[in-house]
């Protein structure tokens, strides 16, 4: 009695034949074999439920089965949303001749000018708050300037150095690379 083997087996025995065999047009040969056991192959597909056991595990299942338009009031919202879109065409014919006056060139000159002035009302406001804190900086400026402080801040700035530098010696001669002192 002759074993009945898959069809795919027969492909795969075909294939490493003609991969093995060295004449004209073998290579032809096993890539059609080749492309005959790739057909065969099972199409791999996730379980069923899988992506709902990895919404769940990821925390997010119920953000994914909530329906936002199921709630009766955002309905509502959407609706009342509608209705004001539809009474604002209503509207915009005679907001857009409104807006159509308006661009004249008078108007155009005079919404210049307001920009301007406001702009300038806007910057004398900043340089009145300015001038306070320019009158601390110039009493600073003078005071750093005078030769007494000037050596003072440099005493401070060398003995500053000094014990930084004492300090990164004393440090690094602390370091070593046992960590507990022999007995």
């Amino acid at each position: 009695m002759t074993e009945m083997r898959p069809s795919h087996h027969d492909a795969l025995d075909r294939w490493l034949a003609a991969e093995r065999d060295d004449r004209h047009g073998a290579d032809a040969e096993a890539e059609a074999a080749l492309f005959e056991l790739f057909e065969a192959l099972p199409l791999i597909a996730p379980p069923a439920g899988f992506a709902d056991r990895v919404l769940v595990r990821a925390g997010l299942q119920a953000a994914a089965r909530r329906d936002v338009f199921a709630s009766r009031w955002v309905r509502l919202l959407v609706a009342l949303c509608l209705v004001s879109l539809g009474l604002g065409i209503l509207w915009l014919p005679p907001v857009l001749r409104f807006l159509a006056g308006l661009w004249s060139f008078d108007g155009v000159v005079q919404g210049a000018i307001r920009v301007l002035t406001d702009a300038m009302e806007w910057l004398a406001t900043v340089l009145r708050f300015w001038e306070p804190l320019l009158d601390v900086s110039r009493a600073l400026t003078q005071a750093l300037t005078a030769p007494q402080v000037m050596a003072g801040l440099v005493v401070c700035l060398l003995v500053s150095s000094v014990a930084f530098r004492l300090l990164r010696d004393q440090i690094s001669g602390e370091r070593n690379w046992t960590y507990v002192d022999p007995i």
